[in-house]
């Protein structure tokens, strides 16, 4: 009897601490998913390329948003993007090339661009993003 409410005790202690561990993920960000779609179609990726480069888009895309919050001199920021620019590339080509893979990062900025001009026509006159 002891040992059932043990295992009780500990099957509901681990329950606790999942639970609280899956509410803490962000769920992805519907700009990231935006932004795949979009680099996907720009350098024209076949659907098993694309399956392969989402995971390191996405570690791309994080890893660059972490740089933000650990580096307050903007010199060792660009520094830290760059290395990230570097190890994402040599990633990516080995999937769809080099030539591609530099075209991913300019895909990226073309984006940013874009996305920019359209969040500031949302917040003149209020109308949905289109990127």
């Amino acid at each position: 009897m002891i040992q059932y409410r043990q295992i009780l005790l500990v099957f509901a202690a681990l329950l606790v601490c999942c639970t609280s561990i899956c509410a803490q993920q962000k769920p992805p960000s519907k700009v990231d998913d935006v932004f795949f779609e979009y680099v996907s179609k720009t350098l024209e990726l076949k659907p098993s390329d694309a399956a392969q480069m989402r995971p390191l888009v996405k570690k791309y895309l994080n890893e660059r948003k972490k740089v933000y919050g650990r580096f307050s001199d903007p010199l060792e920021r660009e520094q830290e993007i760059l290395n990230i620019k570097i190890n994402s590339r040599k990633e990516m080509a080995s999937i769809i090339g080099i030539q591609k893979a530099n075209a991913f990062f300019q895909a990226n900025r073309t984006f940013a661009v874009r996305y920019a001009k359209s969040l500031k026509s949302v917040i003149r006159n209020g109308r949905k993003i289109n990127v």
